[in-house]
């Protein structure tokens, strides 16, 4: 069995992934509690070192492995400084240089703990907004990193988790590379926007939630969350597939507005008013209750168990944490189902070595 460590867990969306592809995973490494909660309920079995990634020593690492030689690395590194509001805002400030930026830190951890581990192969996972960081140059200095520890070969693309049947619309950057002199392979979409005669079309908001009201209590995580009476009536004049005209809302439902001090621009928190469509596939889930969408049919917003679904978490993943916590770890993760077929490729291309 390959063997691989999980940097950055979060809710597991990677170690999921990882067990699928038939995986041992020799150590986990995450900072949030809530997090670590979710991970020892769910994988009692995975070592988890819970704290900051600086204190991840040499030695430390060594104990968790045992000296196991390891076939990969995987994580997404947190990204506040790289962010395309990061980008927006910073990346034009003078003398900003992103790779002094302590924000950025937690990449050149990652690439730390690879030098230390020396993996056959990697995996880092990001926004796509990091390929763009100070017109490209972070990016290179990235790869010149790796290359420097041998990992000559390194593909880097942003991938669409709706092409591998994820019913989501949510683009990320995937690196990998490998010190083993054979190109990188990405595989191929398993999924198509319209109807195709090769492949499944995409996979619906539909698809993946709609029978969850059939369900009894047993789901975990479905509690819906309470919204006000005007909130809720609110809801109801938004049309599916769509997000708020606040012209249309009658005068007891009126949205207070303000102007952007700094843009001057009128801001009217229409944004947070958008109904998902149960025939197509969601725009990105974004962490926090107050940021996810509105049910198709329901005049509510969606419960955790129902983003989890949309983030392809199996029903037996449970998160724990109060509700917000639950959120941001649904929000926050990677789509199991994204990376998977990824995983499978790097472990036919060792095997097949």
């Amino acid at each position: 069995m390959l063997t691989a460590v999980d940097l950055f867990s979060g809710a597991g969306g990677l170690l999921l992934a990882l067990k699928e592809a038939g995986y041992q995973t020799l150590l986990s490494c995450e900072i949030n509690e809530s997090a670590c909660e979710t991970h020892k309920y769910n994988f009692p079995e995975i070592p988890l070192f819970q704290g900051d990634i600086q204190n991840l020593t040499e030695d430390k690492i060594i104990e968790y492995t045992k000296g196991t030689d390891v076939d990969l690395v995987v994580g997404g590194p947190p990204c506040q400084g790289y962010s395309m509001f990061g980008k927006r805002r910073f990346i034009n400030t003078q003398g900003y240089d992103p790779q002094e930026d302590p924000r950025n830190k937690l990449v050149y951890e990652y690439i730390r703990v690879v030098k230390i581990l020396r993996p056959k192969y990697f995996f880092m996972e990001n926004v796509k907004g990091f390929l763009s960081l100070d017109n490209g140059q972070f990016l290179k200095t990235v790869i010149q990193e790796f290359e420097e520890l041998g990992y000559d070969n390194i593909k880097c693309e942003v991938v669409c988790a709706a092409d591998f049947g994820v019913p989501q619309q949510r683009y990320r950057m995937f690196m990998i590379g490998n010190r083993v002199g054979k190109p990188v392979n990405f595989p191929s979409p398993s999924h198509y926007p319209e109807d195709s005669l090769f492949l499944p079309k995409y996979t619906t908001v539909g698809d993946a939630i709609m029978d969850l009201e059939l369900l009894g209590p047993e789901v975990s995580n479905h509690v819906p969350l309470y919204h006000k009476s005007v909130v809720a009536e609110r809801m109801s004049y938004v049309k599916e597939g769509d997000k708020l005209n606040v012209e249309e809302l009658p005068e007891h439902l009126a949205i207070a507005t303000r102007v952007d001090s700094k843009t001057g621009k009128v801001r009217n928190y229409s944004h947070i008013y958008k109904r998902l469509h149960r025939n197509r596939p969601a725009w990105t889930m974004v962490p926090g209750h107050n940021a996810f969408p509105i049910h198709p049919t329901l005049n509510r917003t969606l419960t955790v168990r129902e983003a989890a679904r949309i983030q392809s978490f199996p029903d037996h993943h449970v998160f724990t944490g109060t509700r917000q916590e639950q959120c941001i770890q649904a929000g926050n993760a990677v789509p199991p189902k994204m990376a998977l077929p990824f995983f499978k490729q790097i472990l036919h291309d060792i095997v097949g070595q």
